[in-house]
């Protein structure tokens, strides 16, 4: 007797026999494509943790320059040569982790700058500061440590900020370090995108 194979019982057999050999085929290729996720998802945070650290660097510098340009906190205790020594602190830590950062953040970060300096003004000389000599809160001139003829010359002559744009472009940053960092607000959960 002779048997004879019929297209069915082939096909039969051969999706019996192809079965494993997918199945492992695709056990591998969602074995790979799992540790790209978690090398993705490793790299994410390892950026975010990085950035975290930044920030705890130049949070306090940040603040400290408000401050001193607004009138608040401890104004009174800090000489201009110091402002621009901070200036120059955050510009180092900023500028080689830039990269690290988006485009927007660092944006936000050059216009706080700006809105408080006057850079690149005199060649070799020091970023003149925008914020003012005097305000309805207080007069440097009257501090114990105000010396008239090298102080006035590190503040700039003309188109000094305002109280206002000084704070706005502070808020500004602070929200992009919000978005960089993944903060959220706690009256909306989510991110914008």
């Amino acid at each position: 007797m002779t048997s004879s194979w019929t297209g069915v019982q082939i096909a039969t057999l051969a999706v019996s026999a192809l079965t494993p050999i997918t199945v492992a085929g695709l056990g591998v290729l969602l074995a790979r494509t799992s540790r790209r996720i978690e090398q993705v998802q490793w790299a994410n945070q390892t950026v975010v943790t990085r950035r975290l650290d930044i920030f705890a660097q130049v949070a306090p510098g940040l603040n400290q320059l408000l401050c001193f340009a607004t009138f608040v906190g401890g104004w009174k205790d800090m000489q201009p040569r110091h402002a621009i020594g901070i200036k120059r602190q955050l510009d180092e830590c900023m500028y080689v982790n830039k990269v690290l950062f988006s485009a927007e953040l660092f944006a936000a970060y050059r216009l706080f700058m700006t809105v408080l300096f006057v850079m690149y003004a005199t060649v070799g000389g020091d970023a003149a500061i925008r914020a003012p000599i005097k305000s309805d809160w207080g007069d440097r001139r009257n501090m114990p440590w105000w010396d008239e003829d090298s102080m006035s010359g590190m503040f700039a002559l003309g188109n000094l900020s305002t109280t206002d744009e000084l704070q706005a472009a502070y808020d500004q940053l602070a929200e992009r370090f919000r978005a960089d960092l993944y903060v959220t607000h706690q009256s909306k959960p989510m991110l914008d995108t």
